[in-house]
């Protein structure tokens, strides 16, 4: 008796490593669809995409950062031509996050006063939230990264400022 698999036009001959019951989609008329879409989207102004059909699903969404493989988009690395102002960077890889929760404040916003050891995010690995704190006195001056965004290891997340620690003035000529 052949199995489902065999007998479902959709299954790829051969893929025998797969789990019971699941099925790799064969090349076909839905992969043209597919491409249709895909070159509609990339065409229009639309931001987000998802089609539900067949047990199949497929997101498509447009980002202003470039894509890993993964699908997560990264934090945009900072030039390093930027003198005048400190780059805080993330010392893991994983997401990020600008706030405690969904509905709370962000930790910085641009024009806040930071010093060392003020919580200015978090970044999930592994299931973990991790504190990322600040090394520098200063005045934010931008956010790099935005809530959700993938950072590299030593990525720049903000910019900020360097202040005079005893004066509280900001440092010229860095």
């Amino acid at each position: 008796m052949a199995s489902e698999s065999q007998n479902d036009p959709r299954s790829v001959p051969g893929e025998g490593d797969q789990a019971p019951g699941a099925y790799q989609l064969a090349p076909g008329p839905w992969l043209e669809v597919l491409r249709s879409v895909v070159a509609s989207v990339e065409a229009s102004d639309v931001r987000e995409l998802e089609v539900r059909a067949y047990g199949l699903r497929i997101a498509l969404r447009r980002t202003d950062h470039p894509i890993l493989a993964t699908g997560l988009p990264i934090a945009p690395r900072v030039s390093e031509e930027i003198s005048q102002l400190h780059p805080i960077r993330t010392p893991l890889t994983g997401i990020w996050y600008d706030a405690a929760s969904p509905s709370a404040p962000p930790f910085v916003r641009a024009g806040d006063v930071v010093e060392p050891g003020t919580v200015i995010g978090l970044v999930e690995t592994m299931k973990v939230f991790n504190e990322v704190t600040s090394d520098a006195t200063g005045i934010v001056r931008e956010v790099l990264s935005r809530r959700g965004d993938l950072v590299t290891a030593q990525s720049a997340v903000l910019l900020v400022e360097l202040m005079d620690v005893l004066g509280g003035a900001p440092v010229a000529g860095l």
